[in-house]
């Protein structure tokens, strides 16, 4: 019995100390996750490296610079507030992009689109912010193709007007509707009749703010429909 007793005293002796030690390691972590906290500023620079680590390396590299300047675009869009609304900020995006990229640009989006959700959808409410940013309301394929649809189609009566995005309001809802009807083959975008919606009107590249995107714009440019 006194051996019994001996053997419990000690048990409970050793047990105390693994408590403390995990209270400490807890600890610990806990100081560890709180240096790491960013701040706002940094992060648009944190979400594009982790763009670079795990999705960038899995595309061609005019979809990377495609998929980067999006990321960049939803990223100033949505900034650090929450929630991020996929179907909402979707369609702020592409009205802020509206012309001033050609159609194999939205295409490279439907054709990624899945693979950039899914990143959203991860990395961002892993950012350590002091206050981290939900993601909700994801989008179909379908969803966005309608989305797309609508703007390619907003952009085609954009052109008519110049191309000046402050011109938007003589746009009639009616007249998209028009034809996004004809843009479309069941639920999916018919890029045939995208490309020949726009080609009377040639992109013109000159308006790049400056060499990287004139160059980028070009490789768009240069994609075939059967190489997409």
């Amino acid at each position: 019995m006194e051996n019994d007793g001996d053997s419990l005293v000690k048990q409970g002796k050793f047990a105390k100390s693994s408590r403390l030690k995990q209270i400490k390691a807890i600890q610990k972590r806990h100081q560890q996750q709180n240096s790491r906290v960013i701040t706002a500023d940094k992060f648009q620079a944190f979400l594009l490296v982790r763009y670079g680590l795990t999705m960038k390396s899995k595309l061609r590299p005019v979809d990377k610079e495609t998929m980067q300047r999006f990321l960049m675009a939803w990223i100033k869009t949505g900034g650090t507030d929450s929630p991020w609304s996929m179907s909402k900020m979707a369609v702020t995006v592409f009205q802020r992009i509206n012309v001033r990229v050609p159609y194999q640009f939205y295409k490279q989006i439907v054709q990624h689109w899945e693979k950039f959700q899914k990143f959203i959808k991860r990395e961002v409410p892993a950012v350590p912010l002091a206050d981290r940013v939900i993601v909700s309301d994801l989008l179909t394929d379908d969803q966005l193709s309608k989305i797309v649809v609508r703007q390619l189609a907003a952009n085609s009566l954009l052109n008519t007007l110049g191309g000046n995005p402050a011109m938007m309001s003589l746009i009639k809802p009616e007249q998209v509707n028009e034809l996004t009807a004809g843009l479309m083959s069941g639920t999916a975008i018919d890029w045939d009749q995208v490309a020949a919606m726009f080609e009377p009107i040639p992109f013109d590249v000159s308006t790049a703010p400056d060499e990287p995107t004139k160059r980028w714009l070009n490789q768009l440019l240069a994609l075939l429909l059967k190489r997409f």
